[in-house]
């Protein structure tokens, strides 16, 4: 599912894309519910800007003007990945047809030179002539050699650029683009590596949840609530060592996953990110005025070998709901539910 959306997040995104289109009298196809959606889930910053710029100006959002933001946000990217595909189709062929030329070549000149020698064993042989036709075709090698190592040469500095491009291409899927953290992808990956390794590896999380997130978009709107969730989110890595992974687990829902970690030490982590972001300060860069103090709720919660992956994603978002239940902008923990 488009953006690892549960099923619920998926339908409710659908009820808001058909309102959406509702609003702006828009027809529900293809191109308009993918705009729609993608506006929607708030990760195309780009896009998003567009349509918040459009609608502050009151301009008619209509079919050509969703082609249009179709065109530029979401045609180009898939277009970019096609032609990196084509690139790296193209420079295999072309390094596999400099191996067939060098492999000619040398061929060539081994029979030459093979040739060369057995002329130089008969007893009509002019030995001059013979030297002088074998320096003609080595010379000719040479120059065969040289200009496929200069070819070569620049093939592989296109490699390397198609690699790092690559690279980039494979880090854009694991990440969440808003906000530079992992996906559910990645987590899935990382995780599997992790008890692949050892299955009774000890793994805390920490579910973070901004409060009244939904709220404070629908005051302020999607672009101020976006770069709002960026800051959050760099706010919340600072606290991951190296080891960790900082995961964008929803809309305005985070997950900390902390490898070799024992649950009191996750608890008092998870008391320095909330503290943390509650001194976060926000200011409007339209008017200049301050934005209302932004905080969040957490649960933590350590994975017990016994459950699968995802009773224990569902259990830690259970205990991140003790909090919002009890007030907000606190932390809830197993350490806390557990009887002395």
């Amino acid at each position: 599912m488009k953006y690892q959306d549960t099923l619920q997040q998926a339908q409710d995104k659908a009820v808001q894309v058909k309102a959406f289109l509702r609003q702006h009298l828009l027809a529900a196809h293809p191109t308009n519910y993918t705009v729609g959606y993608e506006y929607i889930s708030g990760k195309n910053i780009g896009l998003c800007q567009a349509i918040e710029d459009k609608l502050a100006a009151n301009t008619l959002l209509d079919d050509f003007i969703m082609a249009e933001l179709y065109s530029r946000f979401l045609l180009q990217e898939q277009q970019r990945q096609e032609q990196l595909l084509q690139d790296v189709s193209s420079m295999v062929s072309r390094l596999s047809g400099y191996t067939d030329l060098a492999a000619e070549s040398t061929s060539d000149f081994l029979q030459q030179l093979e040739h060369s020698l057995f002329q130089l064993t008969q007893p009509s042989a002019e030995p001059a002539l013979v030297v002088t036709h074998l320096q003609q075709h080595t010379l000719y090698y040479q120059q065969q050699q040289q200009q496929l190592h200069m070819q070569l040469e620049a093939a592989n500095q296109h490699s390397h650029q198609l690699r790092h491009e690559l690279e980039q291409l494979k880090l854009q899927q694991l990440q969440d683009p808003l906000t530079g953290l992992y996906n559910r992808q990645a987590m899935q990956n990382q995780v599997e590596l992790w008890l692949s390794e050892q299955p009774e590896r000890r793994i805390a999380a920490i579910a973070v949840d901004l409060d009244h997130f939904r709220h404070f978009n629908q005051q302020y709107g999607q672009t101020i609530g976006d770069v709002i969730l960026s800051k959050v989110a760099r706010k919340i890595r600072s606290y991951v060592q190296e080891s960790g992974m900082p995961v964008r687990a929803g809309g305005e829902e985070f997950l900390l996953l902390l490898p070799d970690v024992d649950l009191r030490t996750a608890t008092e982590i998870a008391e320095q990110v909330r503290r943390g972001v509650e001194k976060l300060r926000f200011i409007s860069s339209r008017d200049k005025k301050t934005l209302p103090k932004v905080t969040i709720s957490l649960g933590v919660s350590l994975y017990q070998a016994a459950e699968t992956w995802q009773q224990f994603l569902a259990r830690t978002s259970d205990i991140m709901k003790l909090a919002k239940q009890r007030g907000r902008n606190q932390v809830a923990s197993e350490l806390m539910l557990t009887p002395n």
